[in-house]
């Protein structure tokens, strides 16, 4: 029955188990293995390949190894950032036509006073006939010299501040010095402060203005000022009492006044 529904229903077959015909003729079933997580991740199958959860799906083509570098490669040029930065190429101008140059213009004027009259003709006429360029003198003025044409080496512009110490910076020498000098000046100021023998303590503004109120506060509490008179007013201070002492003992305040 099984191989019979294996023979009409084939994908049920795949599913469930597989039959083969043995070496008697009979058949045999054999149990179908499910496909194993390592073989699908081994397998070069578009469709087998599974991806793992926050990851990219593994190829399935035959890839370099990770430190393969893809494209063309050029050959490195000879001439870097480096040497055209720090070499300087001076210009080195065109040669100037001296007296062993030809004078085109005048051989070409001349031809044509002499009836020359195409490029075959002209080449004849100039193996025979040679005119020497005649340098011009100078025009106008004489050129005036520069600095440079006397001193090759001088350099134009504004001068820049020198570059940094980096080997002092990093060897802690500014430091260093700067840590004698206020060592030296400490001791000048020591030096000075005990002229005998003894320690100068400067007293700020504020602690001179303290100790002169209290000189000034302590002297007067030792000498006190008169004691003033209490004010009267100028048309009452020859008003001469009208109670006397006697009459004041009928008084109910004589006590507190006492």
């Amino acid at each position: 029955d099984l191989a019979q529904g294996c023979s009409s229903s084939p994908h049920l077959c795949r599913s469930l188990q597989r039959a083969e015909r043995g070496a008697s003729g009979g058949l045999l079933i054999v149990p179908l293995l499910a496909m194993s997580e390592e073989y699908r991740a081994k397998s070069n199958h578009a469709l087998l390949v599974k991806d793992d959860v926050g990851k990219s799906k593994p190829t399935v083509y035959t890839l370099p190894p990770e430190g393969h570098a893809y494209g063309l490669t050029h050959p490195p040029d000879q001439e870097g950032a480096r040497e055209v930065t720090m070499h300087w190429a001076a210009h080195v101008p065109r040669r100037k036509p001296g007296a062993e140059c030809q004078d085109f213009r005048k051989l070409n004027r001349l031809a044509a006073q002499s009836g020359v009259t195409n490029a075959s003709q002209l080449a004849d006429w100039r193996t025979t006939n040679d005119v020497k360029l005649v340098s011009k003198g100078p025009a106008g003025s004489m050129p005036k010299v520069i600095p440079s044409d006397v001193i090759p080496s001088f350099a134009y512009g504004k001068k820049s501040r020198p570059s940094t110490p980096i080997a002092s910076v990093v060897g802690n020498h500014y430091g260093t010095e700067q840590e004698e000098a206020l060592s030296f000046s400490y001791k000048k100021l020591a030096e000075e402060d005990r002229p005998n023998g003894k320690r100068v303590i400067k007293l700020t503004v504020a602690c001179q203005k303290q100790i002169a109120n209290a000189k000034s506060a302590r002297q007067l509490h030792d000498n006190p000022p008169p004691p003033k008179e209490c004010f009267k007013m100028a048309k009452f201070k020859n008003v001469p009492a009208r109670m006397k002492p006697e009459d004041m003992g009928r008084s109910a305040s004589v006590p507190n006044l006492h």
